[in-house]
């Protein structure tokens, strides 16, 4: 099972169970390996986008939040998605940060990152890229989570710009500009953020969660591998379903051809 592209993982029983923890750095910022450090430490389910992808209805509700400009609206949507889950990270928690300071009062916000902005957009761009091109758009066209991932997608773009002044999403401006917002989003609410690096292991991040640190290493999961499987799986399955099509209608072209021909000559 690939992530992103299949998820076997089940939605929460409790729907109502409340959410205590945020990861709220920006996709390539180690948010795998986040998710499965949280989880390690029992704030289980969480949600990242790699369980939002393969789902087209969780891509829609994801849409239709990111587009909705009334806040009591938008927060009922969110809720849809995200309830049940304990701890969430990754592209959930970056539209709706603000958002779910408010819908939870004691959620605790990790703000993990990369060691620099530029390091990150190289990252970024290097894993990223390629959904936020027209080959995307036009390869996975006839499959209804690759049109809504690519939706999804431009809708970044348009946020980026609409809230960072810049419609460059994998750039520094865009990453520098976000990390502020979550601070200054924070202090307004009086809450405390823990900065975080995966490379700072373990010790900080079960101090400001009140956990005992773990015998073994930090989870470390390599999403730039998972995203080269990712490309060629979406551009294979997109050729084999162009060509597929083509073919067929090829095909009832042709044999339409031929029924109009024994119809317009009969007993020839």
């Amino acid at each position: 099972m690939v992530r992103f592209i299949s998820d076997s993982r089940k939605r929460p029983v409790n729907q109502h169970a409340p959410l205590l923890l945020i990861g709220a750095g920006v996709p390539r910022a180690a948010t795998s390996s986040m998710q499965a450090a949280f989880e390690q430490l029992g704030f289980t389910p969480c949600l990242h986008m790699a369980e939002i992808i393969p789902h087209a209805s969780r891509q829609q509700l994801m849409i239709d939040a990111v587009r909705e400009t009334d806040t009591e609206r938008r927060q009922k949507l969110l809720r849809e998605l995200i309830g049940g889950y304990e701890s969430v990270c990754d592209l959930p928690v970056v539209f709706f940060t603000p958002d779910l300071m408010d819908m939870y009062p004691d959620v605790k916000i990790v703000l993990n990152g990369r060691p620099s902005s530029e390091t990150w957009a190289r990252s970024a761009y290097d894993s990223l890229g390629f959904f936020f091109t027209p080959w995307f758009k036009w390869s996975g066209m006839l499959w209804k989570t690759d049109r809504l991932w690519y939706k999804l997608n431009m809708e970044c773009v348009k946020w980026s710009k609409a809230n960072f002044a810049t419609d460059n999403i994998f750039s520094t401006k865009m990453y520098d500009t976000y990390y502020e917002h979550v601070r200054a989003e924070a202090s307004k609410r009086g809450k405390e953020v823990l900065e975080f690096k995966a490379e700072d292991g373990w010790e900080p991040l079960c101090k400001f969660l009140g956990q005992e640190v773990p015998s073994g290493p930090f989870p470390r999961m390599n999403e730039k591998k998972t995203f080269s499987i990712i490309k060629g799986i979406i551009i294979a399955r997109g050729l084999l379903t162009w060509t597929t099509l083509i073919l067929a209608i090829w095909a009832a072209r042709k044999l339409g051809v031929r029924l109009l021909h024994e119809i317009a000559t009969p007993g020839v």
